[in-house]
């Protein structure tokens, strides 16, 4: 029973802890940071910046709607036991589950940028790479594997994507009214690879004894290192046959293009009290050439008959396929990105030194949607730091798993660290070679953001607003 309860944490631990865009919102009301400006483009930092390659910005992003521990593991007896476990019931564990399980994780790192103002307007340009991949799966073969119930069970509507890019962007914000900033991004985007896969088949044949699940579908990949001269259709090769990793090769086939774009706006009323903020980002798609195209066929067959008490052991056999079946074409197709929408409110009191935040994000991933509604408290005692307390709501986050950011922006650095959906309440984890390790009892979610860049030139126009603005604000 510990095997299992370790591959429950382990996949908690692998899929479960969160990357949905990977951008901190919690660092959208933060005023210093450079990274509010990949959530929405009009809003800008107070100074100039330079960041260099990977230490300017690493993030990650992963969110799914039902792995946790709270969901998966149970104290039973002093004991920890899976929802599997004959103590469980059916109904205290399939309550707990949506109807279709989705996953989604961005990974994205900031190779080089540079930001700076020019009179009133602020320009900024720079490389990313970014990793996302998306998954959505049936809740049913949980339900299957608790009740063990006779007969077959449909576990279709699951499917999967997976995107690798680069892009280079240009963007500027500048004001359209005193009161009024607008942000564009422009992005050019270079394909590295792409995989999606959706199953026309998949079903469970559950008895007593034993289960046993099968599963059919199609699946389509494009990318630099695929190399399909041998493959034709009708043909039908192992996949390793068609994967190339020398350099020259890749470079070679980098011809996979796109464009995207992110809009803004920033509208400050009430003498810069309330503000009101709307983005959409990653609006686009890239175009992937036939030349580098392969697509197949996905068959499978799993057994599962049950387990040994004395040994832990778990009796299963299977078999999973990954043909080609179809190479090269003249076609070529066009996949979107994971794009986002971004509302938010802001209140400040206190001359600026206290803000009340409340951001709506709206991630949009193919067929999958995520909603989450961020509320956060903004410190600013001092012009060059702020740290923003948050929580996040929806998507099943219960009270008490909250975000925490910190940004030091003096005249020279411009250090950030950011962490969305911590947990507050833990539970002791199974025993590992005499320790019980402390896991987050609630969190199907985690953001991390961190960065380090260099600041200079901060404008005049923005320092003369800025002390008749402290005049004008009254606590």
């Amino acid at each position: 029973m510990k095997k299992i309860v370790v591959i429950i944490v382990a996949a908690f631990t692998l899929l479960g802890l969160h990357s949905a865009s990977a951008q901190s919102r919690t660092s959208y009301f933060m005023e210093g940071s450079y990274f509010r400006n990949d959530l929405n483009p009009a809003l800008v930092p107070t100074r100039g910046y330079v960041a260099l390659p990977v230490m300017s910005g690493f993030g990650l992003n992963a969110t799914n709607n039902f792995i946790s521990v709270d969901n998966f593991v149970y104290q039973r007896d002093g004991e920890l036991v899976t929802a599997l476990h004959s103590s469980v019931t059916a109904d205290e564990f399939l309550k707990k589950l949506p109807a279709q399980g989705k996953l989604t994780t961005d990974l994205k790192t900031n190779l080089f940028s540079v930001g700076f103002y020019v009179k009133r307007s602020f320009w900024n340009f720079g490389i990313n790479a970014n990793v996302s991949a998306d998954a959505a799966m049936s809740m049913d073969v949980f339900k299957a594997l608790k009740t063990l119930g006779n007969g077959v069970y449909d576990l279709g509507n699951t499917a999967i994507e997976a995107n690798a890019y680069m892009d280079a962007f240009v963007g500027t914000s500048f004001r359209v009214h005193r009161n009024v900033n607008v942000g564009i991004k422009a992005k050019f985007l270079v394909g590295v690879a792409t995989l999606d896969g959706q199953f026309s088949k998949l079903n469970a044949n559950v008895t007593p004894d034993a289960v046993d699940a099968t599963m059919q579908g199609t699946w389509r990949a494009n990318g630099i290192f695929i190399d399909n001269s041998q493959v034709k259709a009708g043909n039908e090769l192992p996949i390793d046959e068609v994967m190339r990793t020398d350099l020259s090769y890749m470079l070679n086939n980098l011809n996979n293009f796109g464009f995207a774009v992110d809009l803004g706006a920033e509208v400050r009323l009430l003498g810069d009290h309330l503000k009101i903020s709307a983005a959409v980002t990653d609006l686009g798609f890239i175009k992937w050439g036939g030349k580098t195209q392969i697509s197949g066929k996905l068959d499978g067959e799993f057994n599962f008959a049950g387990m040994n008490l004395e040994t832990s052991e778990m009796n299963t056999s299977g078999d999973f396929n990954l043909m080609v079946d179809e190479g090269a074409t003249s076609k070529g197709y066009a996949t979107m990105l994971n794009f986002a929408l971004n509302v938010g409110a802001e209140y400040n009191i206190l001359k600026n030194r206290i803000a009340f935040g409340l951001l709506s994000h709206t991630k949009f991933c193919g067929s999958m949607t995520y909603s989450e509604l961020t509320a956060s408290v903004n410190f600013r005692p001092l012009n060059w730091i702020t740290a923003t307390f948050s929580h996040t709501f929806l998507n099943n986050n219960r009270l008490g798993v909250l975000g925490f950011a910190l940004n030091i922006h003096p005249r020279a650095l411009n250090i950030y660290a950011g962490l969305d959906f911590i947990d507050t309440s833990w539970v002791k984890g199974p025993t590992i070679k005499g320790v019980q390790p402390p896991l987050p009892r609630y969190q199907k979610s985690l953001n991390a953001y961190v960065g380090l860049g260099f600041n200079f030139g901060r404008p005049k126009f923005m320092r003369a607003e800025k002390a008749k603005k402290r005049e004008r604000i009254e606590d």
